[in-house]
């Protein structure tokens, strides 16, 4: 009798299973940018849209969005279709914004020299022109973010540097030569032309012979001009304020650019990779946004202001940059820039272990700290550029002058103040290993120095304290450059702040010898 051990054997699903043969591995495809191609659909439908609100009051045509709404459209939908540009790496993609690049370039430049009916030779170049370019320019270097074919990446190079280049002589060039163009056309000529330079020396890569030699090229560019514009100024009456002192300070911008391209000294290539690590990052564009929607924001309500004062039959006192920039807005926008764009400089450094590291290269504690306060101050610099622009916008299109000679200690001021500023930032990130702490205690900070303004009411108009909280707050001294009242002595006090904090933060970083 058999056991139920001996049982036989029941089939099952598993008889006359075979492995299969052995296959070469899976292609691999790369995902496809679905998200920035849905993105530039919906960019070019509100660009679209946005075109004919603003196209239909001169054409006469009844529209249920105002050409306000349509210009937010439009503009919406050029920043989703310049997303996609710089997301999509597909070739077809890249020939036809390439394609549009150079017809949006050679638009801007016959724009400059259409005739206009009833209007000087290129009157729609800067309200218009200027605009195409720089659209033109961002489309290139997304274009050549993604080029692989070496003549198509040769051809958006070469005409990138070649429109710099042209930019740049035609602005100093007419500018030497009448002092009237600089403080219009000129600045926008000359800054356009730099940023273009600057792509096309930036696109060349690491190591780039023909980069380093522009870079040279450059240098001895701004030393030329800075030396014909200082002798123009000497022989030349009314010439240095401010077509003269302008083109020198564009000389001193060109050079320091010059200096960062081709210099090798560890200070120098420290402050170019912490300039880069901003833009490498989010922040310098988010914080570049805000301030060119608080620009325009401010701007408006000035526009609005002077045209209501025009209909009502009276004219607004000068200066009028004091009603632009002499308010409150900018200084509650520059309690959250300060914070945002210094709690990243020595914080991230001790989270991520790298300061330990950088700190073993040849180079001292000093100069990591200078070099990462420079660059921190350089784009804080430039993050009021915006500010300045619609100032030329309004000198341009409203074609009559106003007083910009208070811009001048003005820039003086924000230079002063803005040193203390990061300064105090770098120093609190330097005590810290989370940015949120850093960023907290710099608000804090911001606060404190703002307070100086705020409580001067306690005080007695010739009260001792209230002369000192006067001499120390920023917003006063703001507002009272923007009056054009230049007085050397009260920068002492922010300069001082400055080196303090500098002085601290080295100090800081020194003590870890300590432990």
């Amino acid at each position: 009798m058999a056991t139920r051990s001996l049982r036989p054997k029941e089939d099952t699903m598993l008889d006359g299973w075979e492995s299969m043969p052995e296959r070469a591995p899976s292609v691999l495809r790369e995902d496809k940018p679905n998200v920035a191609r849905t993105l530039a659909l919906i960019g070019f439908f509100l660009l679209a849209v946005g075109a004919i609100a603003m196209i239909a009051p001169a054409a006469r045509w009844s529209y249920i969005i105002g050409p306000n709404w349509g210009l937010v459209f439009a503009t919406t939908g050029l920043a989703l279709i310049l997303f996609h540009a710089f997301a999509d790496y597909e070739v077809q993609f890249r020939r036809l914004y390439g394609f549009f690049a150079i017809v949006l370039l050679l638009g801007g430049l016959i724009l400059r020299v259409i005739p206009v009916r009833g209007a000087p030779m290129g009157a729609w170049f800067l309200p218009y022109g200027i605009p195409v370019l720089g659209l033109s320019y961002l489309l290139i270097l997304a274009v050549l973010r993604h080029e692989t074919d070496v003549f198509w990446h040769t051809l958006f190079l070469r005409l990138m540097g070649a429109v710099g280049a042209v930019m740049l002589l035609a602005g100093v060039g007419v500018g030497l030569a009448r002092a009237d163009f600089v403080p219009g056309e000129g600045i926008v000529l000359i800054l356009t032309g730099t940023f273009f330079v600057a792509g096309f020396i930036g696109m060349q890569g690491v190591g780039s012979d023909t980069g380093y030699y522009a870079g040279l090229a450059l240098g001895f560019f701004a030393i030329g001009v800075f030396l014909l514009a200082g002798l123009r100024s000497l022989t030349a009456r009314d010439y240095f304020i401010p077509s003269g002192l302008t083109l020198m300070a564009a000389s001193l911008v060109h050079f320091a650019l010059a200096l960062g391209i081709c210099a090798d000294h560890p200070f120098v290539v420290l402050t170019r990779r912490e300039l880069a690590g901003f833009f490498y990052s989010p922040i310098a564009y988010f914080v570049l946004f805000v301030s060119t929607i608080v620009a325009g924001i401010l701007f408006y309500l000035v526009v609005v202001d002077i045209l209501m004062s025009a209909l009502e039959g009276f004219a607004i006192p000068e200066p009028i940059v004091a009603r632009y920039l002499g308010n409150a807005i900018p200084v509650i926008i520059q309690m959250l820039v300060v914070p945002v764009v210094t709690m990243r400089l020595v914080s991230e450094e001790k989270r991520s272990g790298t300061l330990e590291m950088l700190l073993t290269a040849p180079v001292n504690e000093t100069s990591v700290v200078l070099s990462k306060f420079l660059a921190c101050w350089i784009f804080w610099m430039i993050s009021w550029l915006p500010y300045f622009l619609f100032l030329v916008g309004l000198r341009v299109v409203g074609g009559a002058e106003f007083d910009y000679r208070p811009l001048l200690s003005f820039g003086l001021a924000l230079a002063a103040t803005g040193g203390g500023f990061i300064a105090m930032g770098l120093f609190f990130s330097s005590i810290t290993r989370n940015q949120i702490i850093a960023a907290v205690l710099t608000f804090v900070g911001m606060m404190v120095h703002l307070s100086l303004f705020m409580f001067q009411g306690v005080f007695d108009g010739g009260s001792v304290w209230r002369e000192i909280f006067t001499y120390a707050s920023f917003f006063d001294l703001w507002r009272s450059y923007l009056q054009g009242n230049f007085a050397p002595r009260f920068l002492i006090f922010h300069l001082s702040a400055m080196v303090f904090f500098l002085f601290l933060t080295v100090k800081v970083l020194e003590a870890r010898k300590w432990k």
